[in-house]
């Protein structure tokens, strides 16, 4: 396999911008036997109709969503059009797009995900998913595409956008054509070896005090150490009163308990039976920790995460997707978290970076099989 990318900042003229990104490419020198590609860009590219015009043009199907910021190999900036393409001959690919997920969300991804299954000749081998950012929560859409995809590896992102405080913005991108409310995704079989790496707070950064939840619903989180989710944040003086803001700022990590890595979420808000909304599964049982994001960790963690996927050997290229929740803690420095990935990677192989509204990615088991799981202010990455 082999990951070609190109890049425009170009808003204007559709014919110099389609050129910019095919030159770049050089298809007919570069493409290989069977070709996808995926796109993440400003909301600009949507509304400017350059992202339907660049897939109008070019000869295989592509999946992507907006973002607040991107970068790849030879630019990074928050109004940028990035293009990665997968190109392979001993690989297939195939693409699809769910109908609107307001309906029966399960039914509608599983009949997407089969549809795009059936035009494989293999098992699915690894999928790449782009996720609505809207009022379903995004840890039930990922857990619909695995049950499609019989729990195949998936790593993926939430949109987000850079204009707008409530994200209103946000698409989701298939083949040119733009969604509020569906999901978008990339199927790969053949020989394909995708490695993952996934990095939220350096253990420095974790409270040691000892929380279990001992009542949850899904998402929402009823009881830690028997107490109230708001009885629990009071007692460790996370929250005086009504005031609750902060939470939403807080990595709040979470040990399933299984022997899989602990994960990162987000606490949404507090409901009037003292329970919170979380932004994943809150599983009974498991272990919860406060973690603490400043600049010089999410740099860290960043650093630290890299460096374990360029151990692998025969990597062809590396995506990233970050949580913009570590991007507004870099606040003055928003491109220092690109800068890393750039100092550690550079011009070695093809890579590709966008800021996520939410990640989607595997975690190992002790036997190294992997089990797909969402994430918030997480640094996710895969090597192929």
């Amino acid at each position: 396999m082999k990951l070609l990318n190109a890049w425009s900042a170009e808003l204007d003229d559709t014919e110099v911008f389609v050129s910019e990104i095919l030159e770049q490419l050089d298809l007919e020198n570069n493409a290989l036997a069977n070709s996808a590609g995926f796109i993440t860009c400003s909301c600009d590219f949507v509304e400017t109709g350059m992202v339907k015009a660049i897939c109008d043009a070019l000869p295989f199907e592509t999946v992507g969503c907006t973002t607040l910021t991107n970068a790849n190999n030879d630019v990074a900036g928050t109004m940028l059009f990035c293009l990665t393409v997968l190109t392979a001959d001993d690989c297939s690919f195939s693409t699809a797009v769910t109908g609107s997920l307001r309906g029966d969300l399960e039914d509608c991804v599983n009949t997407a995900a089969k549809t795009a299954a059936a035009k494989l000749d293999q098992p699915v081998k690894v999928a790449f998913a782009f996720l609505p950012l809207f009022e379903i929560g995004g840890e039930i859409v990922l857990n619909a595409l695995d049950k499609a995809i019989d729990g195949a590896p998936i790593f993926g992102t939430i949109g987000c956008d850079l204009d707008t405080a409530l994200y209103s913005n946000t698409v989701i991108i298939h083949d040119g054509e733009c969604y509020k409310d569906a999901m978008s995704f990339l199927l790969v079989t053949g020989n394909v070896n995708p490695r993952f790496v996934v990095t939220s707070t350096s253990e420095q950064n974790l409270s040691k005090q000892l929380a279990v939840i001992t009542s949850s619903e899904g998402s929402r989180l009823k009881r830690v150490n028997n107490m109230t989710a708001k009885e629990y944040f009071e007692s460790i003086g996370l929250i005086a009163g009504k005031g609750v803001e902060g939470l939403i700022s807080i990595p709040f990590v979470v040990d399933y308990n299984d022997g899989t890595q602990p994960i990162a979420r987000a606490i949404y808000g507090l409901n009037e039976d003292g329970s919170a909304d979380c932004g994943g599964i809150m599983p009974e049982g498991g272990t919860l920790y406060i973690g603490r994001m400043n600049v010089e960790d999410i740099l860290l963690t960043t650093e630290e995460s890299l460096k374990q996927l360029l151990k692998n050997d025969d990597i062809n290229g590396i995506i990233m997707f970050p949580c913009l929740g570590r991007n507004m803690v870099l606040a003055m420095e928003p491109l220092a978290e690109i800068n890393v990935a750039e100092n550690l990677i550079g011009n070695t192989k093809p890579w590709h970076l966008a800021y996520s509204g939410g990640e989607c990615c595997p975690v190992y088991k002790k036997d190294l099989q992997t089990i797909n799981r969402f994430h918030n202010f997480t640094f996710i990455g895969c090597a192929l």
